[in-house]
C-alpha cells in the first residue's frame, strides 16, 4: 500500500543515487557502444537476444533511428535501482529503521559502474535487474502466483539483459536467509524456493524457445551460447572470476572488506546458533542449516552468474551484477549480529558507501581524461588524412593500444579493476575512436581482421607520415595505419 511506504527513506535513496551518479552525468561522455548508436543510429539489442530493449528505446527515442537522449536513461536507471533497494528492504527487513542502507551495494557496486556508464544500456540493464528481483514480492503467496511471477519476470529480464538471471537466484537466497532469521518453517521456505526456481526454469525455457531462435543472429551473442563440457573448463572459469575479483580487492578496499567479512561471520554464527536453538525438530533444524549454507554458496556463484557455465566466459565488469547482491548479503548478516545495536552498525554500511563514491569519482575523472586523449589523437590523425588527401585514404587500421593518460594510469595502479572499466578508444580492432572520427566526418572503414593483420605485418614498408610521440601514422595504397606499438622500423 502506498500509505505504508516510507517516502523519507525513498527520497534519501534517490539523493544517494543521484549524488553517486553525478560524476558520470557531469562527464557526459558516450561509452563504447553508445558511440555506434549515436553516430549510426542503430538499436540492435534484439540480435543479441534483448528485443525488449529495442522496444523500450524505440518508444523513448520516438522511433528510429536511435538518438542520444542522455542523461535521461542514466537518471531513470539510478532511480530504478535505488527504489529497488527500498522495496527489498521493506519486504525483508522493515523493522530496521535504516535497513535500506544494507541493500545500497546493489547499485553502489564497483562492477555496476560500467552498467551505469552506458548512456543507452544503463536503463534496460537496470530494468532487467529490477524485473529479476520482482518475484521476491510474490514469495509466500499461492504456489501458482509465485510460479507464474517467477516465469514471467525471468522471461522479461532475459529479454532485457541476460546477465540479470543471477539476480533472481541471489534474491531467492537472500529471502531464504531472512526467512530463517524470522523463525519460519524451513519446509515451507524450501517449498517456496523450489516453486520459484521451477518458475525461473520455465521462464528461461520460454526465452530459449521464443527469443533465441528468432532474434539472436550476432556473432557476439552466438559466441556466448556454448556451454562448458568439462570440469577443466569450469575450473578455468572459476580462476578467471577470482582474477577479476582480486583486481578489486586491493589496498584499503581489501582491508575494509576483511572487516566486513569478519563481522558477517559473527552475524552468520549468530544465525546458526539461533537456528540450532529454535523450537523445531532436529530434522527441521538440519534443513534450516542446510538452507543457510546452500544459500551462501549459491550467492557466491551469483557473482559471475550464468557466465560461469559458458565456454567463452564474459569477464566485463557489467556482467557481474550479482556482486552487489553478494555484498548486500554480507551486510545483511552483519545486521543479524544484534537487534539492540542495529543503528550503530549503520556505520559499516556508510563506510562502504563512501568507498563506492570515491570509486565512481575516480572512474569518471579517468574517463574524462581518456576522452581528452582520444580527442587529441583524432585531431592529429584527421590532420594526417587531410595532408594525404581525404579521398585517397580508404581505410584506417589501429596497430596496438594507445597509452592511458597519467590520471587513468594512477587509477588503474590503485585498483586494477579500473583497467576493465576505463575506456580505451584505440585498441586494435576494437577501435571506437574511429567511430568518434566518423562523428566529425574524418572516419574511414576498418579492413577485415585478416586484412588488418596483413597491413600491420608490412607497416615498416609503408611511408611514415607523422611521428607524434604517442603514436605514428603510416600510409600506403589507400591504407592508413595508426600505430601505438612503438615499432622501430629502422
Amino acid at each position: 500500500m502506498l500509505s505504508k511506504i516510507n517516502h523519507k527513506a525513498i527520497y534519501s535513496l534517490w539523493i544517494i543515487g543521484f549524488l553517486y551518479i553525478l560524476p558520470l552525468l557531469i562527464t557526459n561522455s558516450p561509452y563504447y557502444d553508445d558511440l555506434g548508436r549515436t553516430v549510426y543510429g542503430y538499436f540492435s539489442w534484439g540480435i543479441d537476444g534483448r528485443p525488449l530493449s529495442d522496444l523500450i528505446f524505440k518508444f523513448l527515442d520516438l522511433g528510429s533511428p536511435a538518438t542520444d537522449i542522455a542523461p535521461l536513461p542514466q537518471i531513470l536507471a539510478i532511480i530504478i535501482m535505488s527504489t529497488l533497494c527500498y522495496f527489498i528492504h521493506a519486504q525483508l527487513n522493515p523493522e530496521h529503521r535504516l535497513g535500506w542502507l544494507v541493500f545500497t551495494p546493489i547499485f553502489l557496486s564497483p562492477f555496476f559502474i560500467q552498467n551505469l556508464a552506458f548512456r543507452f544500456d544503463s536503463l534496460t540493464m537496470s530494468l532487467s535487474v529490477a524485473t529479476a528481483s520482482f518475484p521476491l514480492f510474490f514469495m509466500g503467496k499461492e504456489k501458482v502466483i509465485t510460479f507464474a511471477a517467477s516465469a514471467l519476470c525471468v522471461f522479461i529480464s532475459l529479454s532485457l539483459y541476460q546477465a540479470s538471471l543471477s539476480v533472481f537466484i541471489a534474491v531467492v537466497c537472500i529471502y531464504t536467509l531472512f526467512s530463517i532469521k524470522k523463525g519460519r518453517d524451513p519446509y515451507k521456505i524450501l517449498a517456496e524456493d523450489i516453486i520459484a526456481i521451477l518458475g525461473m526454469t520455465a521462464g528461461y525455457l520460454i526465452y530459449s524457445k521464443l527469443i533465441v531462435p528468432f532474434f539472436v543472429t550476432s556473432d557476439y551473442a552466438n559466441a556466448y551460447n556454448q556451454m562448458i563440457s568439462s570440469m577443466g573448463e569450469l575450473k578455468n572459469n572459476i580462476l578467471i572470476t577470482l582474477d577479476v575479483l582480486k583486481s578489486y580487492f586491493t589496498g584499503i578496499i581489501a582491508f575494509i572488506f576483511i572487516i566486513i567479512c569478519l563481522l558477517a561471520t559473527i552475524g552468520l554464527t549468530k544465525l546458526l546458533i539461533i537456528t540450532y536453538n529454535s523450537k523445531f525438530s532436529s530434522i527441521r533444524k538440519f534443513v534450516s542449516l542446510l538452507l543457510i549454507v546452500a544459500s551462501l554458496a549459491v550467492i557466491l556463484l551469483c557473482i559471475p552468474g550464468p557466465g560461469l557455465a559458458l565456454k567463452s566466459m564474459p569477464i566485463g565488469p557489467r556482467v557481474f551484477v550479482g556482486f552487489g547482491f553478494f555484498v548486500a548479503t554480507l551486510l545483511s548478516l552483519i545486521s543479524f549480529i544484534s537487534d539492540r545495536y542495529k543503528e550503530k552498525l549503520n556505520f559499516i554500511y556508510c563506510l562502504l558507501a563512501v568507498v563506492s563514491f570515491s570509486y565512481m569519482a575516480t572512474f569518471a575523472n579517468a574517463m574524462k581524461s581518456q576522452d581528452k586523449l582520444a580527442d587529441r589523437i583524432i585531431y592529429g590523425v584527421t590532420n594526417d588524412i587531410v595532408t594525404i588527401g581525404y579521398n585517397i585514404v580508404k581505410t584506417i587500421t589501429i596497430d596496438g593500444k594507445s597509452l592511458y593518460t597519467p590520471i587513468a594510469s594512477k587509477a588503474i595502479e590503485k585498483s586494477p579493476l579500473m583497467k576493465q572499466i576505463i575506456p580505451s578508444y584505440f585498441d586494435g580492432p576494437l577501435a571506437w575512436g574511429i567511430v568518434k572520427m566518423t562523428e566529425i566526418y574524418s572516419g574511414k572503414e576498418q579492413p577485415t581482421p585478416t586484412r588488418q593483420n596483413e597491413i600491420i605485418s608490412d607497416v615498416c614498408k609503408m611511408q611514415l607520415i607523422t611521428d607524434a610521440g604517442l603514436y605514428k601514422t603510416y600510409f600506403r595504397d589507400g591504407d592508413l595505419v595508426v600505430s601505438f606499438a612503438f615499432r622501430n622500423c629502422n
